[in-house]
């Protein structure tokens, strides 16, 4: 199954599964003409758009972006139907593709391309390589991991730049020769500084040790390399040893996609800041325009995600929460209740939102995006990871690193 959305308006991928009977009613076409249909529009995965990360020091710019949004959709010759749904109506599938992996491939590695693109490209595995791994995995499940060492080394021989064949042996060896696993797993992460299971498994390395210090800085990699891996969010519990001090502010739950007429409708739960980031990130998917100009791109381009685009939707939705108050303010009654973009904004105006989308939004979506991102995000994530997730400040430590890919 394709992971890329069909180059045609309007066709669904393959990999959009039918929608529940509840979402199909959001669907429901109206009656009245509509003079500038708009095509169903699906992400093109080959693409993606990182994003620099800044701190909203001047609430007035998030309000200009709730502006502008509001503009393009009275403007647009385009149909648009705002309505009312239950979070757990959103399609994330629709909008972000299908799930990712739930944990990396080992027997992949990111590289440079020859584009200049970052992607995860089979890494080199001799075919004697492969079958020592194989029979040596066998006689690790089987309970002979002295018989498994070995194999594992000449795997290792063969094919020297494999991380799988490192993480397997580190592994092996953990038990009896743990100084020797944690210099196998420190050789997979060279080979590869983006494998997420090698810093969560040196990580856990370091823990057992008693290095706690060295284990938080090896779990955040691992994590702002793969937001969704249920091995690092664990460990990440266990770390902690409860729940977090601070509390993670879940990502805006909407519904977009266009009816059999061609109308937008867009469905948001009814705060003022959902529904004003449904409708900005309706207005990113459907209006070409908009995008043309913002990104300085053609036109024609085929939609695809961006990091850009949600930071400027999520300040939508924060410039939507002081429009509110402002209203209330002078309508003399209290403002609706927001709390979601409430926390959104204080994070904004102290951390900056780029660690959050790209570990809540677009990390836990497109986790592959995570793996090969630019330092800057990475280091970005590393951050948020740091301060909402493992509740650590790493002030003065050196935990810095950044992964440098090569050509493969």
């Amino acid at each position: 199954m394709s992971p890329v959305a069909h180059g045609k308006p309007g066709a669904p991928p393959e990999w959009l599964p039918p929608y529940s009977a509840e979402q199909e009613k959001l669907l429901a076409p109206g009656r009245a003409p509509v003079e500038v249909p708009a095509p169903r529009t699906f992400p093109n995965l080959e693409r993606f758009g990182y994003a620099s990360d800044r701190v909203l020091v001047d609430p007035r710019e998030a309000v200009r972006v709730t502006q502008m949004v509001a503009e393009v959709v009275e403007k647009s010759p385009r149909q648009y139907a705002l309505q009312e749904a239950r979070p757990e109506l959103a399609n994330w599938i629709a909008q972000y593709g299908p799930p990712g992996d739930e944990e990396p491939d080992p027997w992949k590695i990111a590289a440079i391309d020859a584009e200049g693109e970052a992607r995860l490209v089979p890494a080199s595995v001799a075919d004697e390589a492969r079958e020592a791994y194989d029979e040596g995995r066998a006689k690790e499940k089987a309970g002979d991991v002295v018989s498994a060492i070995p194999l594992f080394e000449t795997a290792i021989a063969k094919s020297p730049d494999v991380p799988a064949l490192r993480l397997a042996l580190a592994h092996a060896l953990e038990g009896k020769a743990p100084e020797k696993a944690e210099a196998s797993y420190r050789r997979a992460i060279e080979i590869d500084p983006t494998l997420s299971t090698g810093h969560a498994a040196l990580s856990s390395l370091l823990a057992k040790r008693g290095d706690l210090t060295g284990a938080r800085r090896e779990l955040a990699h691992a994590l702002a390399y793969d937001p969704k891996s249920n091995i690092g969010l664990a460990l990440a519990a266990a770390l902690r040893g409860g729940p977090p001090k601070r509390s993670r502010v879940e990502p805006f739950a909407v519904f977009i996609d266009v009816d059999a007429l061609g109308v937008i409708h867009v469905a948001a739960p009814p705060t003022p800041g959902a529904r004003m980031y449904a409708g900005c990130r309706a207005v990113f998917r459907y209006e070409p325009e908009l995008r043309a100009s913002l990104f300085e791109m053609p036109v024609e381009e085929p939609y695809f995600l961006t990091a850009v685009e949600e930071v400027l939707c999520i300040e939508s939705a924060i410039g939507a929460l002081l429009i509110e108050r402002g209203n209330a303010s002078e309508e003399g009654r209290k403002p609706v209740a927001d709390p979601q973009a409430e926390a959104l904004l204080r994070l904004a105006h102290t951390d900056g939102l780029l660690g959050y989308v790209m570990f809540e939004v677009l990390g836990k979506r497109r986790p592959e995006r995570a793996r090969t991102a630019p330092g800057a995000v990475h280091q970005a994530m590393v951050g948020y990871v740091e301060k909402y997730v493992l509740d650590y400040d790493p002030s003065g430590e050196d935990s810095r690193f950044v992964a440098t890919l090569t050509r493969p």
